[in-house]
């Protein structure tokens, strides 16, 4: 376990992340060698290298960024644990007596920064020479911000944007059992409809992303029924 601090709140990263990071290390080297014929060996495991810090900026930055947003409410968070069981950075708050535009204001530090994130990336692809290094990072790094933003808002209890649906129908009148019971239907209907569209892909023999919608709407669904945390 590796222990931190940024802004006083502890962040707990367990060395079993490392064995999720070296394979997409692996990976993201071979693909860019794949891609990039002329590229030298040592010059692709760079590139490689550097490609998954960009990727971690966006991933552990999101997290990072709860930690501005929950001091900015009022209410900081306590916690980050970092591993690769949990698949993704958790922010801790012990205290969840708050109001709900607080509760708003916490989940809203992570698809801000990843939005930020995404427009930078979007200026530096654009402005820098084409199939250049840093054009290749810019493109991933847009890839990572873009692809954490969007899920970030989708409405699941575990992510930002089911705590941003479930407390605004709390501020507008809802009980919060009932805001519950909605973002939970909302849930239900995602993970059905992605299902039945990756099995369309699929009968349509586009496989992978038909795979890939199945596996979503099959993830959605699990965590919907509570059988996935």
């Amino acid at each position: 376990m590796i222990s931190m601090r940024i802004s006083n709140t502890p962040i707990k990263v367990k060395v079993t992340i490392f064995f999720f990071l070296v394979p997409l290390w692996v990976a993201i080297t071979w693909l860019g060698i794949v891609l990039h014929p002329g590229r030298g060996f040592w010059t692709g495991v760079l590139v490689g290298f550097t490609t998954v810090l960009v990727l971690l900026i966006a991933d552990f930055g999101h997290a990072i960024a709860h930690i501005i947003s929950a001091r900015y409410s009022g209410a900081p968070m306590d916690e980050i644990q970092i591993s690769a069981e949990q698949g993704m950075p958790r922010t801790l708050y012990w205290n969840n007596e708050v109001s709900p535009n607080v509760h708003r204001i916490r989940a809203l530090g992570g698809p801000v920064f990843n939005l930020l994130g995404l427009l930078l990336s979007l200026l530096i692809y654009t402005v820098v020479p084409r199939n250049s290094i840093s054009w290749e990072l810019a493109a991933w790094s847009a890839g990572g911000h873009g692809l954490l933003f969007i899920m970030s808002l989708t409405p699941m209890p575990m992510v930002d944007g089911g705590t941003l649906l479930k407390w605004t129908l709390v501020a507008r009148g809802k009980a919060v059992r009932e805001a519950d019971q909605i973002v939970k239907r909302i849930d239900w209907s995602l993970g059905i409809a992605a299902g039945i569209v990756g099995l369309v892909l699929i009968v349509m023999q586009i496989w992978i992303a038909g795979m890939i919608l199945m596996g979503v709407g099959a993830v959605v669904i699990a965590i919907t029924a509570g059988k996935l945390r």
